[in-house]
């Protein structure tokens, strides 16, 4: 857990997580128990960054705990990991992604900047944040292919070749005279 437990940026805590590491939250077994969070970021300026690892919510009796708990004006940058359960933004606190995703409602998806996939449910309440930020080493391409992933795709952007309508192509001979006939006849009836 990461807090400050003052309201200033100098008693904020910051840390930053790598491949190798796992963070685990606690089990509650019980009937009444609520899994522990793997890992909770609370508190104006406080601050993770995490770059790999794994992300294990503890198993409750009632309710499971979540990957990520960000509140109180917590922030955390994402630019890798394994996230095993779902993440959770509230009271102001905001999640960055770094690399190519997409948000779909409650569902966050993509491309981290080394490639890894992730798909994962992330829930905000009370003004919490989920911020995407593409990655400028990365060419990320959203636009539909003809071939659909669940992610998005690193490919040039399909170039789509616009048909001709008919009304564009030239008339023939005999369908401008039968215009021109139609045309005559109409002027001299009125």
């Amino acid at each position: 857990q990461l807090s400050n437990g003052q309201s200033t940026v100098e008693t904020a805590s910051y840390a930053e997580f790598y491949d190798g590491i796992n963070v685990i939250g606690g089990d509650a077994p019980g009937p009444d128990g609520m899994g522990g969070n793997a890992l909770q970021v609370n508190g104006f300026g406080t601050e993770a960054t995490i770059y790999g690892g794994n992300f294990i919510p503890g198993k409750g009796g009632k309710f499971d705990g979540s990957s990520l708990y960000v509140l109180n004006s917590g922030s955390v940058h994402i630019y890798g990991g394994n996230f095993l359960g779902e993440i959770e933004v509230t009271r102001n606190g905001i999640i960055q992604f770094h690399g190519c995703f997409l948000q779909n409602g409650t569902t966050v998806y993509g491309l981290f900047p080394d490639e890894s996939e992730l798909e994962i449910t992330v829930r905000t309440t009370f003004g919490g944040q989920i911020v995407i930020i593409p990655d400028g080493e990365q060419e990320c391409d959203t636009a539909p292919s003809s071939s659909p992933t669940r992610f998005p795709t690193i490919s040039p952007q399909p170039t789509v070749v616009p048909r001709s309508s008919a009304w564009m192509r030239p008339l023939s001979p005999c369908t401008l005279l039968f215009v021109g006939a139609l045309a005559s006849f109409f002027f001299h009836q009125y």
